[in-house]
């Protein structure tokens, strides 16, 4: 049994690490070599607005932006500027939850167009995805509200430093000499980044196997009986607990059959975020914020995001059951 579980969680481990390394760095050269280059100066009028409205850094703005094409870069770019010493772990805190809105825009040609508005319809679907827009638009304006409150007397990180005025036109011996910079730069990172998110994606997944998070279901029934919900959102909300997609098909076939209004869908869909809403950044968050902040930063900048995720989330089921 223990060795079982020993091997799945090391091929978990592994398939996750495989399937995610490169991707991160991809994403950390492009735009390390990109702000070497000078290249990012094209975004000054995203970055220039953001970093005086949210008092951040012109670096931490541009790490937003980042997060719209990817989020992985945009929190690599946090993490060098830290080790750096270039910004404080509150800007880390608050950068991360500012850029949840620019996050969802990425997610939203990824995963709500080709995924979930042709599995619930054009009009449920293209709601729900408002809704996970509205929560990630909000989440972004509480990340600029903590960030004017923790960084508005901050001495030590005050000056804000600027983009590489390097020009797109510079020498091919400079572009060379960047392009080696970048490459040295994104395998650092890489030394650092991944034999923590193994570790943490083990542990993850030894968690999972021996059922840790499978009592939150249990929470679900005895919720919708008080509120009189339809018996079908206690199944779609337990299924997206298990898989987001088994539950999204399951809720689109129950609509399809008319077992479900568009209302009870959206309930439940957001009933499971709240009930699993852990476990999902355990999985899903915690390796990637572990291993680019270290444990301590890391687990706080999940928790922040966790925590204001939820409580908007259930604001929306309130509001909900209103209507």
């Amino acid at each position: 049994m223990i060795s079982y579980i020993i091997y799945t969680s090391l091929i978990y481990a592994l398939y996750w690490v495989a399937k995610i390394v490169p991707v991160i760095a991809i994403g950390i050269f492009a735009t390390s070599f990109a702000v070497n280059l000078g290249l990012m100066k094209k975004f000054d009028r995203l970055i220039k607005p953001l970093s005086s409205k949210a008092n951040i850094s012109t670096l931490s703005a541009l790490s937003v932006v980042t997060c719209t094409f990817s989020t992985t870069a945009g929190y690599s770019m946090l993490s060098d500027r830290l080790n750096e010493k270039m910004i404080s772990e509150r800007e880390v805190i608050a950068t991360t939850v500012i850029s949840s809105f620019p996050s969802s825009l990425y997610h939203l040609f990824t995963f709500y167009i080709p995924v979930v508005i042709p599995i619930l319809g054009l009009t449920t679907g293209s709601i729900y995805a408002c809704l996970m827009g509205l929560v990630a638009f909000l989440k972004t304006c509480f990340g600029i509200f903590l960030a004017r409150i923790w960084l508005k007397d901050a001495n030590a990180f005050s000056a804000k430093p600027q983009l590489s005025t390097t020009h797109d036109n510079a020498p091919i011996e400079d572009k060379k000499q960047e392009l080696n910079k970048s490459a040295m730069s994104t395998y650092k990172m890489l030394k650092r980044i991944v034999p923590t998110m193994f570790i943490t994606l083990f542990l993850v997944s030894v968690a999972m196997e021996l059922n840790v998070f499978d009592s939150f279901s249990t929470i679900l029934e005895p919720f919708t009986n008080i509120l009189e919900l339809e018996s079908e959102v206690v199944i779609i909300s337990a299924t997206e607990i298990v898989n987001t997609y088994s539950g999204l098909i399951l809720a689109g076939s129950l609509m399809g059959k008319g077992l479900i209004s568009t209302k009870g869908v959206l309930i439940a869909l957001l009933l499971g975020n709240v009930v699993s809403f852990s476990t999902k950044f355990v999985k899903h968050s915690l390796p990637l914020h572990v291993s680019l902040f270290g444990p301590k930063l890391g687990s706080k900048t999940v928790a922040v995001n966790a925590a204001t995720t939820l409580a908007i989330d259930v604001l929306f089921i309130i509001a909900l059951l209103v209507i």
